[in-house]
């Protein structure tokens, strides 16, 4: 047996390193969950400048699963994604790996799978000058839009625009979803374009969807281990039932009420992520069912109602970095999934019992 078999790396931001993962943190499911299945959790706190013992700790482990956002207080992935690829490189599993979080965890994937079943009125803008060029006639033509940051969580660099007044450079109202109580202020759509230059840096890019009024009925987060559902969130906006309206409902609440995959109002949704959606995303952005993501979520917003008044869905964001809070469901079904990709992996065809959680 090697020094590798049976542990499992849990992964979080902080500042120093832990012996155990708390008994207050929200991972501590996981780790309980690994240990039912032989596994030992190994609590991993990162920070960038402790990269090098992060890096030694992960490479005695048999897999690593990572929750670490695109950005938090200024920080990045920048320093802990070449990391993770080594690690993996070498024969760890990672998950979500970081080449499958560029796939189908940023905000891309809503325009690269705008033709399915979840898609919709998505465009893509590369530079800032196609933004200048292209934003404002759509905007005029279509009403509201919502332009989201490449890569980036929290609502951070998610922009509601709207416009208030005037002709040629209107004034536009624009809301961040960062601010979670409708807070909008008002500026001329160039001054607005210019802003967004930040959003254009390096890789970046603006992607670009119509605005869903339906928002003041809330959001349905699907939460996925591969490519199954393992459980629903349903979250409402401020005021929902009495005062929302789609001009203060954008930065949606926190809290969220957890549903398991069985919920029978939304089991078609659940039909059309397992049965349609999810399978046609892997086939475009060419991911197999061995390389999906430990956990990950979809979230979506409501879409117009059929004819027979049936609910659409238009899908939102996908979260492969970090996503917390979790069904009761999730953590054995991580467990699982895990066991099932290290067996695979493993020439003797089993993982060796053993019991810990760090």
């Amino acid at each position: 047996m090697s020094r590798r078999s049976r542990r499992v790396a849990i992964v979080w931001r902080g500042e120093r390193p832990v012996s155990i993962v708390p008994e207050d943190s929200r991972l501590r499911p996981v780790a309980n969950a690994l240990a039912e299945r032989g596994l030992i959790a190994v609590p991993t706190v990162y920070c960038e400048e402790m990269s090098a013992s992060v890096r030694e700790q992960l490479l005695s482990c048999e897999g690593v699963l990572v929750w670490v956002d695109p950005l938090t207080n200024g920080n990045t992935r920048a320093n802990l994604d070449p990391l993770l690829c080594e690690v993996a490189s070498r024969g760890v599993f990672v998950s979500a790996h970081p080449d499958v979080i560029l796939k189908m965890g940023t905000k891309e994937i809503l325009y690269r799978t705008k033709q399915l079943g979840w898609g919709g009125d998505t465009m893509l803008y590369s530079s800032l000058d196609e933004f200048r060029d292209e934003f404002p006639t759509r905007l005029c033509s279509s009403g509201p839009r919502v332009l989201k940051q490449y890569r980036g969580n929290g609502g951070q660099g998610v922009w509601k625009i709207a416009i208030a007044s005037g002709n040629g450079d209107p004034i536009v109202r624009v809301q961040e979803a960062v601010h979670r109580d409708g807070a909008a202020e008002e500026m001329k759509l160039s001054q607005f374009i210019t802003d967004c230059e930040i959003y254009f840096a390096g890789e970046g890019r603006l992607i670009d969807q119509k605005f869903q009024p339906r928002i003041v009925s809330g959001m349905v987060r699907c939460y996925m281990s591969g490519s199954t559902l393992v459980g629903f969130a349903r979250q409402y906006p401020k005021g929902y039932g009495r005062d929302a309206s789609t001009e203060n409902t954008f930065g949606l609440p926190a809290e969220k009420t957890m549903l398991p995959p069985e919920e029978p109002e939304f089991r078609a949704l659940r039909a059309g992520l397992e049965g349609d959606w999810v399978p046609a995303m892997r086939k475009l952005v060419d991911l197999d069912e061995a390389s999906m993501p430990a956990l990950w979520d979809a979230d979506f917003l409501y879409g117009p109602r059929t004819a027979a008044g049936e609910d659409t869905f238009v899908l939102c964001e996908i979260n492969a970095s970090c996503v917390l809070p979790f069904p009761k469901e999730a953590p054995a079904k991580i467990a699982r999934f895990v066991l099932e990709r290290l067996q695979s992996s493993q020439p003797r065809g089993r993982i060796d019992a053993g019991i810990g959680i760090g």
